[in-house]
């Protein structure tokens, strides 16, 4: 009898300890990777809908095999799938602390650029390069005259190989061979 009650007792720890099947419960993690691409499902052959970059805050509500789900699900008529789907990422490129800045380039300060107006490296993908060549452009538009101040600036997500700077109304834009 004391041999039945300590194997139920023990059955009932394991599976309040959580080494049952029941799903994790949702937590934050940060993107460690430079990049991630999110799809739709855990599988390297789901389509790709989305990237997301280095230091982003992502909620995972589900690990299956190497992917997490980093959304809910939802009606797949929106992506041009059938039934239910969600965004998938893969897991090793997450990270349960928030990850640590990359070196960044050593550019000039000029008080007509805002504190933080461009993206850090490894931030939206950016590289070192880019970086500088946001400084860069942005300085040759403060220069000529086209812009009084920088308020942001990054690189194009529509236009490859561009950058673009925001002078408060505008937009401006530009490619290395600009420079």
């Amino acid at each position: 009898m004391a041999r039945q009650y300590l194997f139920v007792v023990m059955v009932a720890a394991v599976l309040l300890s959580g080494c049952g099947s029941m799903p994790p419960a949702s937590s934050v993690y940060y993107v460690k990777d430079s990049v991630l691409d999110v799809r739709l499902a855990p599988s390297a052959a789901g389509t790709i809908t989305n990237r997301i970059y280095r230091q982003q805050k992502v909620e995972v509500f589900e690990i299956k095999g190497e992917w997490a789900r980093v959304s809910n699900f939802y009606d797949g008529t929106v992506e041009g799938k059938t039934g239910q789907v969600a965004r998938w990422v893969l897991a090793v490129g997450l990270s349960s602390s928030q990850v640590a800045d990359l070196p960044q380039p050593t550019i000039s300060q000029d008080p007509r650029i805002a504190k933080d107006a461009f993206p850090k490296v490894g931030q939206n993908g950016l590289t070192a390069y880019d970086v500088q060549l946001l400084n860069k452009g942005a300085l040759k538009f403060l220069n000529s005259g086209k812009c009084r101040r920088v308020e942001y600036g990054d690189k194009s997500v529509n236009k490859a190989n561009t950058y673009f700077v925001n002078c408060g109304s505008q937009n401006l834009f530009f490619t290395p061979s600009d420079l």
